[in-house]
């Protein structure tokens, strides 16, 4: 099981899924104020191998066995939060689990050594973990108890289910991590083609209301100016390289599709983001070959990360022409949504 360090660390992190500028700073509370209350919900640990690294001084200043000074630590309680700073742990929260890549561009323009700077404040702040993998990868961050409470405490108490805090890394990451990219680019790139992004639901929250005929990754709306809105089912496939595994879900979808719907959503369009463009390939030509035609669109990682998730990266099950995700509205099937709908969950 990997370790959380607090402190210093090689790479700092940001993230969210909004990129305010640099609003007024305002004092983190002192210990005493954050101890009071509840500490962050937490999710049992789940099974992930982290290959041990040893930590030098000039990798990591502050390790377990290197306990820093009471008045280090009581100015790194002190740091001087911006409203950036939240969005950062807000961000986090909401994800999970976030890169140092994935928090520079989130919030930072892609700069790491700015995203660095800051994450490590927030790290001596006790508000952020940070996981090391290993040396060659990025490292991975999530939500520290006392960052939970901060969140709590400026967002309301109504958000509380919203901010969990793991003691361990997730067992499919990897595949996280992915959804997560997807996520991040969507937030950036929606705008620039008159979109915005209404709500989101993760697979957890997703299966918190109970199990459905199929669970998605994600669902999300995509609110479109003068287009009404349009609701999505996420798929990334993380080199799963098992046909029968994807028809089988996508069987679910044209189920729930011709039945009642999915989570309340009757009207919605299946999207798929692989990492392998050889297998994306074959499951679309699965497809084909059992003259299946549900709603569904597909696209690569890299395509979503060089081009934007709103870009023309989307091909059909049939045919090579790609359309951008705003075109897809206007394809026969592509009804604007019904804006009475909302997903039958909790959560932001």
């Amino acid at each position: 099981m990997g370790r959380a360090l607090r402190g210093d660390d090689r790479g700092a992190a940001d993230a969210g899924v909004g990129c305010p500028g640099r609003e007024s700073a305002r004092r983190l509370p002192s210990g005493r104020d954050l101890d009071r209350g509840d500490r962050g919900r937490e999710d049992p640990p789940r099974p992930y191998r982290v290959r041990a690294v040893s930590m030098t001084p000039t990798t990591t200043a502050t390790t377990p066995q290197q306990r820093r000074s009471r008045s280090d630590r009581d100015r790194a309680r002190r740091v001087r939060l911006t409203e950036r700073d939240l969005w950062i742990l807000e961000a986090v929260g909401k994800m999970r689990f976030l890169t140092t890549s994935q928090l520079a561009r989130l919030h930072f323009d892609g700069s790491r050594w700015a995203s660095n700077k800051r994450l490590r404040r927030l790290l001596d702040a006790g508000l952020l973990r940070v996981w090391i993998r290993d040396l060659a990868q990025d490292n991975v961050y999530s939500l520290a108890p006392r960052g939970a409470r901060l969140l709590r405490d400026d967002r309301g108490d109504t958000a509380e289910e919203s901010w969990v805090t793991p003691r361990g890394l997730d067992g499919n990451l990897d595949h996280l991590l992915a959804i997560n990219q997807v996520r991040i680019e969507l937030a950036l790139s929606v705008p620039s083609v008159k979109g915005e992004i209404a709500w989101w639901r993760s697979d957890w929250e997703l299966r918190a209301q109970g199990r459905e005929r199929v669970i998605p990754d994600a669902l999300f709306r995509i609110q479109w100016q003068e287009l009404g809105e349009q609701t999505f089912a996420l798929e990334v496939d993380n080199r799963t390289n098992s046909s029968r595994s994807f028809l089988r879900k996508i069987l679910g979808y044209s189920a729930a599709l011709q039945s009642r719907g999915l989570y309340g959503m009757s009207d919605f369009l299946i999207l798929v983001v692989g990492r392998d463009s050889q297998w994306l390939e074959r499951y679309r030509l699965r497809l084909v070959a059992v003259r299946l035609r549900p709603r569904i669109w597909f696209t690569t990682l890299a395509a979503v990360g060089q081009h934007g998730a709103g870009g023309s990266i989307w091909k059909p099950i049939d045919g090579d022409a790609n359309s951008s995700l705003r075109d897809l509205v206007f394809f026969p099937y592509g009804k604007e949504g019904r804006a009475g709908e909302t997903p039958t969950t909790t959560g932001r």
